[in-house]
């Protein structure tokens, strides 16, 4: 009898050869700073709702940094425009997001995206 797997895990990330993957964090506010945030034990569905944009972006520029199909290289893309955008004027834009939950878009930004923008900045020169 064959047993069916029901859920992906997040460590089933594909394992790609030659790229480390300590650039791409798979969590980015851990419970203990959500704890921090909030004050203490009172819980902000705004909090959460910004967290969780967050790390929607996070999961798509991890799954889909090397997608071949289109679909997938789309969400990857979309995230990577998302997170580097100096956007204000858009309520969930990724640096109102980030300054509501009191993280440094800057240092934030750099983290996830710091490799491939000094790798596009050496191909343009």
């Amino acid at each position: 009898m064959q047993t069916l797997r029901t859920s992906a895990r997040v460590n089933d990330v594909p394992r790609i050869p030659g790229f480390a993957e300590d650039y791409l964090p798979h969590v980015i506010l851990h419970p203990a700073q959500f704890r921090d945030l909030w004050g203490g034990g009172g819980h902000s569905p705004e909090k959460e709702l910004a967290a969780a944009v967050i790390d929607g972006a996070v999961s798509d520029l991890r799954n889909y940094r090397y997608a071949r199909g289109r679909r997938r290289q789309r969400l990857y893309m979309q995230a990577y425009q998302w997170v580097a955008a100096e956007e204000r004027e858009w309520p969930f834009s990724f640096v109102n997001l980030c300054e509501f939950l009191e993280i440094s878009p800057q240092a934030l930004r750099e983290r996830l995206l710091g490799d491939e923008q000094q790798t596009a900045v050496a191909q343009a020169a």
